[in-house]
């Protein structure tokens, strides 16, 4: 992977086996993310932690795009 900042494309670098790197411009992060934030928060709910569990939904509704 290349190391260039964020929001910039990646480059196709070789790995020592010879064969390319795999694109991850077209990975669904943002996407990703919102689904995890939001079973780790129903998983903190379930513990008890009300706090983390807002802060993970919080976290979920800005990947999703709802808060910049």
């Amino acid at each position: 992977m290349s190391s260039q900042g964020v929001g910039v494309p990646l480059q196709q670098d070789v790995s020592r086996t010879g064969r390319p790197a795999p694109d991850l411009t077209d990975y669904p992060v943002r996407e990703y993310v919102t689904a995890m934030a939001l079973e780790l928060a129903r998983m903190a709910r379930w513990d008890g932690d009300e706090a983390l569990a807002g802060a993970l939904e919080a976290a979920s509704a800005m990947a999703s795009g709802g808060v910049k």
